[in-house]
């Protein structure tokens, strides 16, 4: 029997329990983007929990990007010394964790917003060696490793969707063309960096000629031959398609692609209670569960959860945290 607190392992990272925290929007912060003291509380409280990795807070590239303002950054003077910080807290528990870098627009120094069909080759390699650099932060701040965010409608997950790329080139065209921005860089960095790749991927987006079970599939796939460590799925489209009689698609697809995949699967959704998510650990091939609003509702809500056998989090799913790009929970 799967239990939540099972000591496991996610590739090359050891984990307390099969919840992995992924952080959403920081707007704890002071002018100029130093961190408030809340937010080293807010990790302190996470990492003692019974957590078994943490993802961070979205790190956006650009201070011009559409999310910037709701997410932190690392060109601020006080990066490395509060992240250092941070990642102490975290390894003070024994918690691994990922720096999440997530970017909407990109500026290729020609264009602000540039798309897919438009960036040169030139830009692709800035785009990549910025991504780079990013990674190479983390590694000094002392994170264990990156999630390169690629799912929902972010800049990566546009590039690799077949209904925004109609490039003609190396870079557009089949699966594994769409994907080589990504996979060059996670090359890169696992050649260079002692660092886990994450990286976060939609199972499909609704859109005709978009994504689908099947090409996220391949996606997945592609990006487990460039190198990278674990897959997580997010969750926006379950809702399109569950009605509550048969089978819940996403978790026929999940364990299809658990099934296809050597690297460890996280999956994403409105997981609320503890009895749900042992069931859907020992009734589907999934290991490892992600959970994002619940933390903003209280912090440390697994600590409760191992101490009494049940539980279920205080999160109404109501959503405004993430709609209103608020890191703080509007009821609790």
């Amino acid at each position: 029997m799967k239990d939540i607190f099972d000591k496991c392992n996610l590739g090359n990272l050891n984990l307390n329990s099969r919840i992995i925290r992924t952080g959403t929007w920081e707007t704890e912060n002071e002018d100029g983007g130093f961190l408030k003291n809340s937010v080293y509380d807010k990790y302190e409280a996470i990492a003692g929990s019974g957590v078994g990795a943490i993802v961070s807070e979205i790190f956006a590239l650009d201070h011009k990007d559409r999310f910037y303002p709701y997410s932190t950054n690392q060109n601020y003077k006080g990066f490395i010394k509060e992240y250092k910080m941070i990642t102490d807290i975290a390894h003070k528990y024994d918690v691994p964790i990922l720096g999440q870098l997530a970017f909407f627009y990109y500026d290729d120094g020609e264009n602000q917003k540039v798309e897919a069909n438009d960036i040169s080759i030139k830009g692709i390699r800035k785009l990549q060696a910025e991504v780079f650099m990013a990674a190479k932060k983390f590694a000094y701040a002392g994170f264990d490793g990156i999630q390169i965010n690629m799912g929902n409608n972010f800049y990566l997950a546009r590039f690799m969707n077949p209904y925004f790329n109609q490039r003609t080139d190396q870079y557009g065209g089949n699966t594994e063309n769409r994907v080589r921005i990504s996979a060059e860089i996670i090359k890169l960095i696992k050649k260079t960096m002692n660092l886990h790749v994450s990286c976060r991927i939609n199972p499909l987006d609704v859109r005709k000629d978009g994504i689908d079970y099947e090409e996220s599939k391949k996606i997945a796939k592609e990006l487990e031959k460039a190198g990278a460590d674990s897959i997580q799925l997010t969750a926006r489209t379950i809702s399109y398609l569950y009605d509550g009689r048969e089978k819940n698609p996403f978790l026929v697809y999940v364990d299809e692609l658990i099934d296809e995949l050597d690297i460890p699967v996280i999956l994403g959704g409105s997981l609320r209670d503890m009895d749900t998510i042992n069931e859907v650990l020992n009734n589907t091939q999934v290991e490892f569960v992600s959970m994002s609003k619940p933390f903003v509702a209280q912090a440390d809500f697994l600590k409760e959860w191992k101490e009494n056998g049940e539980g279920k989090t205080i999160c109404q799913s109501c959503n405004n945290c993430y709609s209103k790009k608020t890191s703080t929970c509007f009821k609790y």
